[in-house]
C-alpha cells in the first residue's frame, strides 16, 4: 500500500510544465517536418462563384390512400368486414344498395391529381424564390467586390 501510494505521488508530479512543452512542441516540428503520409489532391480552380445547397427529404413511395387491390371499389367495400355485416343487420332492405354498396364518382384520383398540382405549383413558387434570392445575394456580391467601401460590405 505504501509503495503504491509512493508511486502514485511520483507520477503525479511528472515533468516540469515548461519541460513538457518544450518536448511536445519538438515533437510536433518533428511530425511536420516529415512528408504526409497521405496527399489529397487539391481540386482544380473554378471560374466565378459556385453556390452549392443539400436538400434532404423522405418521399413516401406511394400516396396514403392508394389503392393497394385490383378490385374495383364499387365491388368490394372500403371497410372492414364486420362493419359491412353489422351494416347489413340494421339497415332496412330499402336503403341497403346505397348503404352497402356506394356507386358514384370516385374522388381519389381528382384528389390525387390535385394533390400533385398544388405540389408542383409549391415546388415552382420555392424554386422561383430561391432563384430570385441567389440572383439577389450575388449582386451584392459582385457590388461589394467592385467597391468594397460601400456600406454593408
Amino acid at each position: 500500500m505504501p509503495a503504491a501510494l509512493a508511486l502514485g505521488l511520483m507520477l503525479a508530479q511528472g515533468l516540469p510544465a515548461e519541460a513538457a512543452d518544450a518536448a511536445k512542441m519538438e515533437r510536433i516540428r518533428r511530425e511536420l517536418a516529415e512528408p504526409p503520409a497521405i496527399v489529397v489532391a487539391t481540386p482544380l480552380p473554378r471560374e466565378g462563384v459556385v453556390f452549392r445547397t443539400t436538400v434532404f427529404g423522405r418521399k413516401p413511395d406511394q400516396p396514403i390512400w392508394a389503392d393497394l387491390s385490383g378490385v374495383p371499389a364499387y365491388v368490394r367495400p372500403p371497410f372492414p368486414s364486420y362493419h359491412f355485416e353489422f351494416l347489413q343487420q340494421v339497415t332496412p332492405e330499402e336503403f341497403r344498395s346505397a348503404t352497402l354498396y356506394p356507386v358514384g364518382v370516385p374522388l381519389v384520383p381528382l384528389i390525387d391529381s390535385l394533390v400533385k398540382g398544388i405540389k408542383s405549383a409549391d415546388r415552382q413558387r420555392r424554386s422561383s424564390r430561391a432563384r430570385e434570392e441567389v440572383r439577389k445575394a450575388f449582386e451584392e456580391f459582385l457590388a461589394c467586390r467592385a467597391n468594397p467601401a460601400r456600406p454593408g460590405c
